[in-house]
């Protein structure tokens, strides 16, 4: 383990399993506690989009959850009994399908694995009662079972959930609201269902219903229970009561096995205002929480780990100065209001019931949904593969060309492999297109100097197989490079040495 410092993350659930493992990759000192003494069982999230695939696939290969998961299709939109619309999420690429729908409690499962194979651990049923900053670092106190400590840490993550102890500690505002409906949640086995292979969502006159395939005759519902006193207390359903909303909602006829997981869940909007305080970072649920619609809340949070954490890095081992993790906050901040701002949207149209909006559910939206560009740009946003950093500080101002954008996924010449196969994330990677742009003693050396980190450097024909077809979609020139970010996003794409040192000064050099 490195010398440069160490890190407290307080939460092992997604957030903070892939924060310590990209942590622990770039040679940094990780400790990371649980308040809760074992893991959930419970399957909470319910899809791993093609993103999260993507940023993960260097330390964690997506052939790890679609193995164990079951790879979404498609959505098939169904009212009275009958479909209104399929729509087929398209599969172009043989490394990551457009999402994989798999328990939570099974993708902590394969982080843990791999945490522990990194030589991390995670240690349970230990709270975080208070911090302070004292003399440049953070000191934690923390209580395991009748023992208290204190530590020094010289970096704190709060990515302990929506009721975080670290956001309270913070004493920071938590702004947003708390929406007064009810949602029904339950996993069922069936002894025997009709095709696993998409989502199938209901729009009759009863309320919004969704059906969601794990596999092996287990699906996950969950349906819109109707408004309620948000000063009423929970009730969780029965089985009789799944049953009763299944009948009204669906022409389904499939007999229950068993209901592993009955609840009732109400949704909140929040966002705090800054995901930076200090040495003190915020990701995940602790920094926002919103409605489950589109199976966003998992994902955006894994990846608010994945950007704190190779910019804590880099931070940490002397690489750049702290203002770099400002940058945490500007790209971050604003994927996270998108998410709260859709999601409520996207719930406040699923739970209208008045006869305009079921009127456009019914007749108009499976039209609009047959038309391919929409189709295309619903996949994207459900898949996350839209998001961009290209309004953030790291793309210079730029909202041209590809800085700021994520790396495309196509394959290169060699085997067919994936792009991504050749992305090194616990550094930089400099893709270049033509073999003779790294010369011993050419300019793009001092290129690579001014990374001051670890560059792995690329080099493939342009002119050859699939390295051509990647180069003309990202519309470079054969003596382009392009740089990529530990997080499989774009840097500068350029034929000019100076640009890139230019780049990487003002990365480094932030605050």
């Amino acid at each position: 383990m490195g010398t440069h410092g160490r890190v407290l993350i307080c939460g092992a659930g997604p957030t903070g399993l892939v924060a310590a493992i990209s942590l622990i990759r770039s040679g940094i000192d990780v400790q990371l506690i649980d308040a809760a003494s074992e893991p959930s069982p419970l399957s909470k999230a319910a899809v791993i989009w093609r993103r999260t695939l993507e940023v993960l696939h260097d330390s964690v290969p997506s052939a790890r959850f679609v193995e164990l998961g079951r790879v979404m299709d498609g959505i098939q939109l169904e009212a009275d009994g009958r479909i209104l619309r399929r729509v087929d999420f398209p599969r172009d690429s043989a490394a990551f399908p457009p999402g994989v729908l798999l328990p939570q409690a099974d993708t902590e499962r394969i982080l843990t694995e791999v945490l522990t194979d990194l030589g991390g651990e995670i240690r349970r049923g230990v709270r975080l009662k208070n911090f302070e900053s004292v003399d440049g670092q953070v000191r934690v106190t923390m209580e395991d079972g009748d023992d208290h400590r204190v530590e020094d840490f010289d970096w704190l993550i709060g990515a302990d959930g929506a009721h975080s102890a670290v956001r309270h500690t913070l004493g920071i505002d938590f702004p947003g609201k708390a929406i007064d409906r009810r949602w029904l949640l339950a996993d069922l086995d069936f002894e025997e269902s009709g095709p696993e292979d998409r989502v199938r969502m209901f729009v009759g006159r009863q309320g919004m219903a969704g059906l969601f395939p794990y596999g092996h005759g287990r699906w996950r519902l969950i349906a819109d229970g109707g408004p309620i006193d948000l000063e009423s207390p929970r009730r969780d359903p029965d089985l009789a009561e799944i049953e009763s909303e299944i009948r009204k909602r669906t022409a389904i006829e499939w007999k229950i096995d068993s209901a592993p997981w009955l609840a009732e869940f109400r949704v909140n909007e929040r966002q705090v205002e800054s995901y930076r305080h200090g040495r003190v970072l915020l990701a995940g649920d602790a920094a926002h929480v919103h409605s489950p619609a589109g199976g966003q809340g998992m994902n955006t949070s894994i990846q608010d780990g994945v950007n704190a954490a190779w910019k804590l890095a880099m931070v940490m081992r002397g690489e750049a100065c702290d203002g770099l993790l400002d940058t945490y906050q500007d790209e971050r901040h604003p994927v996270g209001a998108e998410v709260v701002r859709n999601s409520g949207r996207a719930l406040k149209f699923a739970t209208d019931r008045r006869f305009p909006a079921m009127f456009f559910k019914r007749r108009i939206l499976p039209l609009i949904l047959g038309i391919g560009a929409i189709r295309r740009k619903l996949v994207q946003g459900l898949s996350e593969i839209d998001i961009n950093y290209r309004k953030g500080p790291l793309a210079e101002g730029r909202r041209d060309g590809w800085i700021g954008r994520r790396l495309p996924d196509l394959p290169l010449e060699v085997g067919g492999a994936s792009v991504y196969e050749s992305i090194d994330t616990t550094g930089f990677t400099i893709l270049a297109f033509n073999e003779n742009t790294f010369i011993e003693g050419g300019a793009w050396d001092r290129a690579i100097l001014a990374a001051g980190s670890k560059v792995r450097v690329v080099r493939t024909a342009a002119s050859h197989g699939q390295a051509g077809t990647l180069r003309r979609e990202m519309d470079m020139s054969a003596d382009d490079i392009a740089v990529v970010r530990p997080d499989t996003y774009l840097g500068p794409v350029t034929s000019d040495p100076n640009q890139v040192v230019r780049w990487f000064e003002a990365l480094r050099g932030r605050g």
